[in-house]
């Protein structure tokens, strides 16, 4: 029998496409569905959109070096957060680590610089699959205008991240004309040539304004909880992280502004409640309970519970936040901002001054082993203080960060924690948790690591909204929007910034906000400017807290802009390329 993903990956064939909610979760896998059952069945399309959602968050390689190929949260991590100046992981090993140091971005030849050329072109192959049949599907017209509307919107999505990673800033497009990416229509894989900037930017600015129109025309709401669907907001918000990239800044305003009204910007308690199950505020976000990627899943090696922190003596945390980013909001409200409170850093000494440490031995390397900036089972003090913090900030219903809850408490004595910690070390247990861990990330399956994880939240376009104000000349807006966010993070937030200032406090806001979401790299990229990391320096309390194989400084025309290299592979197949690119 014909079958409909002929030429897919072999991962979307066999994990990604399949039925999962409403009348049609008894349906075969769309792999198992014929073209003529697609075309003539509705609920065959309805399978077949939840199978492309699905493609978000299913295992694309499990034999790959970069262990968690599984999709968007892959994406994320790897491209959004781990070149940035505002995020560290000590659990990327081997070519993984290569993403951090930005090796990665100048070569065609590795996987770290395809797995997003890749990931992006099967989400929008699938996407042309649907496209191409849902016009011949008997079924009432507003059924197929909500499927079409979905898949326009993956495929918008899809292009946005591949603009993010190959494609140029607005100041680097040369009027439109810098050659971009391959502009894919229609199913199928055959050679084509690269499409300018402004013929991509166009073509996802249609398809947007397209799925907008097919979503309101539809009149069909997203059911609640299946949030990992596209709906008109999610489009919306789509549209918003297209216009910034395009200085289109009244477009970014409007559609951040209105994508963001139906979710309530989470409270403080929300924001350290685990990030692992969806409140009102996320828009979008992966079915956790349909990956079943276990220890391949996002969760194992990014929450500060999963599967890999917490049963690897050598692994990192699930990602360790810069300190030069903490100590800049810290110090705007020292002990005011709840975020604060989810990272292991110097001032968390005044939790626990009774045990006689001090922010220096931040900087002690008889307390810090350099190598990985552990700072457990180091000290005994140190190392009951971060078993009391991890405690502290464990959320309800959750267990097993860093497995570090070993039995301190504040009543113990100076000989009984001594002591504990002498048969701790005794016990096998070594060092773990780094200067800057994370308690953000949790896993609601800390036996493997299997969580939820937003592609998007209100609080992206509510800052998305500031931006494009303020680069209208509408400080107004802008100081509102900012104090719309932090006055759910921050006791006596104020905001009267004006100018440079104000810009600075947005972005300031913004990395700490969306930290470890997968938005730093491709801010930075956006505002052109240079991002630095300063490694850690014994005794140095001036110096940052990444170690040396992850400082440096890239400015602006680094690796022709920030721009990954189109993979070889591709070029090698598709002989248009190196004739553009060799004019």
């Amino acid at each position: 029998m014909n079958k409909i993903l002929k030429g897919l990956t072999i991962s979307a064939v066999a994990m990604g496409m399949t039925a999962c909610s409403a009348d049609y979760l008894n349906e075969p896998p769309i792999d198992s569905i014929t073209d003529e059952q697609l075309g003539e069945s509705l609920e065959g399309m309805k399978a077949a959109m939840n199978g492309v959602a699905q493609t978000m968050y299913i295992l694309y390689n499990p034999n790959a070096t970069e262990r968690n190929g599984n999709g968007e949260g892959y994406f994320q991590t790897y491209y959004g957060d781990s070149p940035s100046p505002d995020y560290a992981n000590m659990w990327l090993w081997g070519t993984q680590a290569q993403y951090q140091p930005w090796t990665f971005m100048t070569r065609d030849t590795d996987s770290g610089g395809s797995y997003a050329w890749m990931y992006a072109y099967t989400l929008i192959n699938q996407a042309n699959i649907i496209l191409q049949k849902i016009d011949g599907v008997a079924a009432e017209q507003s059924e197929k205008d909500n499927i079409k509307a979905q898949a326009l919107t993956i495929r918008a999505h899809a292009y946005v991240r591949l603009m993010q990673v190959y494609g140029p800033r607005f100041e680097d497009r040369k009027n439109g004309d810098e050659l971009t990416v391959v502009l894919r229509l229609t199913p199928g894989t055959d050679p084509m040539p690269l499409s300018d900037y402004k013929t991509v930017v166009g073509q996802i600015y249609k398809d947007l304004d397209d799925a907008i129109a097919l979503f309101e025309s539809s009149g069909i709401t997203r059911v609640k909880g299946e949030g990992w669907l596209p709906n008109i907001d999610v489009a919306r918000g789509i549209y918003s992280r297209i216009a910034l990239i395009n200085h289109d800044w009244a477009k970014a305003q409007k559609m951040a502004h209105d994508g963001r009204q139906n979710y309530p910007i989470m409270s403080a308690d929300d924001y350290v409640a685990g990030f692992a199950d969806p409140n009102d505020e996320w828009m979008w976000f992966n079915n956790r309970d349909r990956s079943n990627n276990g220890y391949y899943s996002w969760g194992a090696s990014f929450s500060c519970n999963g599967g890999y922190s917490t049963n690897y003596n050598w692994a990192g945390s699930g990602g360790q936040m810069s300190w030069r980013l903490y100590k800049q909001v810290y110090d705007k409200y020292p002990d005011a901002d709840v975020r604060c409170d989810l990272y292991w850093m110097p001032d968390k000494v005044n939790w626990f001054a009774d045990y006689g440490f001090t922010e220096a031995d931040f900087w002690d390397n008889t307390i810090v082993a350099p190598a990985y900036l552990n700072m457990w089972l180091v000290d005994p003090y140190m190392t009951a203080a971060i078993s009391m913090w991890t405690a502290s900030m464990t959320p309800e219903g959750y267990s097993g960060a860093f497995n570090i809850w070993l039995g301190f408490n504040p009543n113990m004595s100076d000989a009984l924690i001594q002591k504990h910690f002498a048969d701790l070390k005794q016990e096998g247990f070594q060092d773990r948790v780094q200067f800057g861990a994370q308690l953000k990330f949790w896993s609601s399956k800390p036996d493997l690591g299997d969580s939820n994880h937003a592609f998007m939240r209100a609080s992206e376009l509510l800052l998305n909204e500031a931006e494009a104000a303020l680069e209208q000349g509408d400080e107004t807006t802008a100081r509102e929007c900012l104090k719309e966010l932090n006055s759910n993070r921050i006791s006596g937030y104020t905001c009267t910034a004006t100018g440079d200032a104000l810009k600075e406090e947005l972005r300031l806001y913004r990395r700490m906000e969306l930290w470890g979401e997968g938005d730093t790299w491709f801010s930075f990229k956006r505002w052109n400017i240079t991002a630095t990391r300063d490694a850690w320096k014994a005794g140095d309390p001036t110096s940052g807290n990444f170690k040396d194989a992850y400082k440096g400084s890239w400015d602006p025309s680094y690796g022709n802009g920030w721009r990954y290299q189109i993979p070889r592979a591709e070029k090698d197949y598709n002989p248009y390329i190196n004739s553009q690119l060799n004019q």
